[in-house]
């Protein structure tokens, strides 16, 4: 029997267990492999002349010479082209190193040398393993997982792959904890135990509005309009893992990494958000804007002018990190109980939920994407407001 010419299709039709047709498959053969057996590249579909479409396009990437080598290529190969990518997609640079440490720790470690095209679902599950053996939380499989659907999308889309070997992987369960925030006591205790702190007015803004640190730090004068006792979220200042500094070392080592800070866009669009202010936060700022001017004498000439809100006694940027730590101290202070700095942004929610604000008012302070987000993030805070909303005709009359 003669062997199919480079180039030359096949398909097939995809059945599930009880011969049921699913879908429909086609390869392109694109040469041979050492052991003299054809060398093929697969597209799949739902229907026929999906499948068709696809094919068209592998053969006209083969005979244009366009068409990707898979045949030497490792998972860990892939990967690294991957987060490249996405570097140049424009993603934010947190999400790209977010991305890029997961492949490198938990991911390539465990199946990176796997050739990219021998890929199965049983080899994504012995990393799942693997990595919970080691230790590894729930929500860190769950992610590692993710992120590893994502590139091999990607693979599937570039024709590389046929299919997303990830998909037929169920991520691990994961147990919601339980949201902790503060009473209404407990933020007037932390508050009162901040206020001769240079940044409280930031602790004050966060528990009022709900904005993420990084938000905070990178919010600019010119986004305030306490006239009109407004505030629009423009910024987001985060700090941004880059490579090594060259002959710099800690405790005797060299660093693997150094970190700088970026101005950058807010989380999302719906993050970019006007937030009316209360008149006790616009209070706050102008404190906060006098002690920046007495700050500004004080230093004259080793100021540095950059217009945010807050800043070091010299006009430096306040790094998140920073800020955080700072948080810390404070907390123990005040002797309340220990909740991270996030959960300042909950405490907000919590508080706004119970003075009755609106879930859509709520939702768009807290720059979510959509009401119904928050309605599942906050669902417990919500059922006093139920239970209210159960009446008799009686009490209408």
């Amino acid at each position: 029997m003669l062997k199919r010419a480079n180039g030359e299709g096949t398909m097939s039709r995809r059945k599930d267990s009880s011969g049921k047709t699913i879908g429909w498959r086609a390869a392109v053969t694109i040469g041979e492999n050492e052991d003299g057996s054809q060398k093929r590249r697969w597209v799949s579909g739902k229907t026929q002349g999906e499948v068709q479409e696809k094919l068209r396009a592998l053969q006209s990437d083969l005979h244009r010479g366009t068409l990707a080598d898979t045949d030497r290529m490792t998972v860990g190969d892939f990967l690294k082209q991957w987060v490249a990518h996405k570097e140049r997609e424009g993603l934010k640079p947190n999400t790209v190193q977010s991305y890029r440490d997961t492949i490198n720790r938990y991911v390539t470690p465990k199946i990176g040398r796997v050739k990219l095209e021998k890929l199965r679902p049983l080899d994504i599950e012995h990393m799942l393993t693997s990595l919970r053996e080691d230790g590894k939380s729930p929500t860190l499989l769950a992610y590692s997982l993710r992120v590893l659907k994502m590139a091999l999308q990607q693979a599937v889309r570039w024709q590389m792959l046929p299919r997303n070997v990830a998909d037929s992987v169920k991520p691990p369960k994961i147990e919601r904890q339980e949201m902790k925030v503060w009473t209404r006591q407990q933020v007037a205790a932390f508050l009162k135990v901040t206020e001769e702190h240079p940044l409280h007015a930031a602790f004050y803004l966060a528990l009022m509005t709900g904005m993420r640190r990084g938000e905070l730090v990178g919010l600019k004068w010119d986004d305030l309009d306490l006239d009109r006792a407004r505030l629009t979220v423009k910024n987001n200042l985060v700090e941004v893992i880059d490579e090594p500094i060259e002959g710099k070392k800690r405790l005797g080592k060299a660093t693997q990494s150094s970190v700088r800070l970026e101005v950058s866009t807010p989380k999302s669009k719906a993050s970019r958000r006007t937030i009316v202010l209360s008149k006790g936060t616009v209070e706050k700022l102008r404190e906060q804007r006098a002690r920046q001017e007495a700050w500004r004498r004080d230093a004259a000439e080793a100021w540095t002018e950059q217009g945010f809100v807050f800043t070091t006694v010299t006009g430096g940027l306040v790094w998140p990190s920073a800020l955080a730590k700072a948080y810390v101290s404070l907390v123990a202070e005040a002797k309340v109980p220990s909740i991270r700095f996030h959960d300042m942004r909950h405490t907000a929610a919590s508080l706004m939920i119970s003075m009755g604000i609106p879930p859509k008012t709520v939702s768009e302070r807290l720059g979510h994407s959509d009401v119904a987000f928050t309605l599942r993030t906050y669902t417990h805070l919500y059922d006093a407001q139920r239970e209210e909303a159960a009446f008799d005709i009686a009490d209408l009359i």
